[in-house]
């Protein structure tokens, strides 16, 4: 019986040493689809596996997309870089999308043993050989610009990186690069001029009534987050125009300062709203 017990221990304790080294195997060979922290992708970054909050940093991604804007149907490069300092194990994923989600051009893999297309070549993500590197971790693949009349283009990016592999303390960050098609006048905003965003009472108790107009026909994203700009909740992510309405419930969250942000593909408007209860 003592033999059996043993034997059935050992077996257990193999199978977890088994599976660690799969999940460690898996995490190593690229982020998942659908994380790059964008309104497409309900927001979903690489806290999601690792846990903790994104810090969002701008410069990340960058390109030889001139200032005039891109071409249509012509080929760029895009480099992006983890770059947190004392890192020695970096990861990252970035995708090129509208407010909606959509894949917007065609991202094309320059470096196959750094880096590979997941998700249907909608998203952009290392490979196990390019995970390593010292202090940074740079990337670089190429994109063939959207048809004539895309507009603006946001490349989203999210990254994770560590100091001991995944026995260590995982950072993750979130940057993007917006850029405009040639030739348009239109110069994405965050001030959201035309739009005007409602949010009350203020101070709110148990729940709040957010209410704003949209001119024309839009894909729309409402979310909350609290004042370091970690990510709540999403209120609404649809299409819609004219007069838009919604309450949201507000009593399970703790007493402080919030953000109540409304992502268009023109405009990013946000208002403050204060908690107590």
């Amino acid at each position: 019986m003592k033999k059996i017990i043993t034997l059935s221990f050992l077996s257990v304790i193999t199978l977890v040493v088994f599976q660690s080294s799969m999940l460690k195997s898996m995490r190593s060979q690229g982020a998942e689809p659908g994380h790059t922290g964008s309104p497409g992708d309900g927001f979903k970054d690489c806290t999601n596996c690792h846990g903790g909050s994104a810090t969002t940093v701008p410069g990340w991604i960058s390109s030889n997309i001139p200032a005039s804007g891109y071409v249509p149907g012509q080929r760029y490069t895009i480099s992006t870089t983890n770059g947190e300092p004392e890192g020695t194990r970096f990861g990252f994923q970035v995708s090129p999308q509208n407010i909606a989600g959509d894949l917007l051009g065609q991202l094309v893999i320059t470096d196959s043993i750094q880096t590979q297309l997941v998700g249907n070549g909608k998203y952009i993500t290392y490979t196990e050989n390019g995970i390593v590197g010292q202090g940074s971790k740079t990337w670089t693949f190429d994109w063939i610009a959207p048809a004539s009349g895309t507009g603006d283009v946001t490349f989203y990016g999210a990254y994770n990186s560590n100091f001991e592999g995944h026995k260590g303390e995982n950072h993750v960050f979130l940057s993007t690069l917006t850029v405009k098609e040639s030739g348009s006048s239109h110069v994405p905003t965050i001030a959201g001029e035309n739009i005007r965003l409602q949010v009350y009472p203020n101070p709110a108790h148990d729940w709040i009534q957010i209410r704003f107009h949209l001119s024309e026909q839009l894909f729309y994203s409402l979310d909350i987050t609290d004042f370091k700009g970690r990510h709540i909740a999403q209120i609404k992510h649809e299409k819609s125009t004219g007069s838009v309405s919604t309450r949201y419930n507000t009593s399970d969250l703790p007493n402080g300062l919030y953000i109540i942000r409304l992502m268009t593909q023109s405009a990013i408007v946000t208002q403050k709203i204060w908690i107590i209860h």
